[in-house]
């Protein structure tokens, strides 16, 4: 523990280099899903009978790879299942000038205890 916080004490007072600025991901561009895999209606949800939407903000990487998924709204074990589902799907990558960049989107997936499934509004 001392050696990391002497570590990060040299890197603080140490000149900060000039590093591009981050370019922020576009949000909710059209983009062509490569690979998809349905989220699983758990078995304790559909149990209680516990229906709704999940809304999930996913970072997708250059790769077209997921990198963070975060729950805006919805039940917290839905959302479990999505996060896990979503953690699986693939995109081409996102191209802007021809090259790769990073993207947010923004998904809804609905769960419906009658007919059991998921689907993805």
């Amino acid at each position: 523990m001392l050696v990391l916080c002497v570590s990060v004490a040299q890197v603080a007072l140490e000149e900060p280099e000039r590093a591009p600025a981050p370019r922020r991901a576009l949000r909710n561009p059209n983009l062509k899903l490569r690979r998809m895999v349905e989220p699983i209606y758990p078995a304790e949800a559909k149990r209680d009978e516990i229906r709704g939407t999940v809304v999930v903000e996913v970072l997708i990487d250059l790769q077209g790879i997921p990198l963070a998924i975060h729950t805006v709204r919805g039940d917290s074990i839905l959302a479990e299942a999505v996060s896990r589902a979503v953690q699986q799907w693939r995109w081409e990558p996102y191209r802007l000038k021809r090259k790769a960049v990073a993207v947010e989107m923004t998904l809804a997936i609905n769960f419906d205890p009658v007919s059991h499934t998921a689907a993805i509004l």
